[in-house]
C-alpha cells in the first residue's frame, strides 16, 4: 500500500511541476506565440521590455503620425493645434525687469498651449536690447486694438505692469506683459507692440 501511495504522490508532484513549467514556458520565450500579442494580459508584460527595442520603426511612425501633439503636450495642457507662427522678423518677448530709458532686458517668449488657446511666456535667460532712435511703440487697448504712444509711455506702462498694476489706467491694462518686437540691422528695437490677452 505504501509503494502505491508513494507512486501516486510522486505522479501528483510531477504533474504539478509539469503544469508549473508549462505555465512559465511561454513567458520566458520572447519569440513564442505570446510574444506577438500585445493584449495577452499581465503575463506578457514581463516580456515587453525585452522586445520593445526591436520594433523601433513602427513606434517612430506612430510619433510622426501624431505630428505636433507630443511637443504641444510638453509645452502645456490643452488641445491648441499647431503653434502660431510670427511674421518674418518679429519676435515676442517678456520683460525681465522694468525697461529703463533706452534699454530693455527681456526673455524670449514662446507659445504655451493652455485650455484657453496659445499664450506666450518668457523662457530662458534674459537678453539685453537697446531701442533705436525712432521707435514705433504701441500699447494694447483691447482685443486686436492698439494705440500708438511715445516709447517713454510704453516703458512706464511695462514697468507699472511689473511693479504697480494699480497705476495702469483705462484704456490700458496689464494683459500678460508680452511684447512683439522687430529689430533693425544693428539689432536695436525699432518697433514694440504690447500683445493683448484676456
Amino acid at each position: 500500500m505504501k509503494p502505491t501511495r508513494r507512486l501516486i504522490s510522486t505522479l501528483a508532484l510531477v504533474a504539478a511541476l509539469g503544469a508549473g513549467l508549462t505555465a512559465c514556458g511561454p513567458e520566458d520565450d520572447p519569440y513564442g506565440d505570446s510574444a506577438g500579442s500585445d493584449g495577452s494580459g499581465g503575463s506578457s508584460a514581463s516580456a515587453q521590455p525585452s522586445k520593445k527595442p526591436a520594433p523601433s520603426a513602427p513606434s517612430d511612425k506612430a510619433g510622426d503620425k501624431a505630428g505636433d501633439k507630443p511637443s504641444d503636450e510638453a509645452d502645456g495642457p490643452g488641445d491648441c493645434g499647431t503653434p502660431p507662427k510670427l511674421p518674418a522678423g518679429h519676435k515676442r518677448v517678456e520683460p525681465a525687469a522694468p525697461p529703463s530709458k533706452g534699454s530693455l532686458s527681456a526673455k524670449d517668449a514662446k507659445p504655451v498651449c493652455t485650455p484657453n488657446d496659445w499664450i506666450y511666456h518668457g523662457q530662458g535667460k534674459a537678453k539685453y536690447y537697446l531701442f533705436a532712435e525712432n521707435v514705433k511703440a504701441e500699447l494694447a487697448t483691447g482685443s486686436g486694438s492698439t494705440k500708438a504712444v511715445p516709447v517713454g509711455e510704453l516703458w512706464m506702462h511695462a514697468g507699472d505692469c511689473m511693479t504697480n498694476q494699480s497705476a495702469v489706467k483705462a484704456p490700458y491694462s496689464c494683459s500678460g506683459n508680452i511684447y512683439d518686437i522687430t529689430l533693425d540691422a544693428e539689432g536695436e528695437i525699432n518697433s514694440i507692440k504690447e500683445i493683448w490677452h484676456p
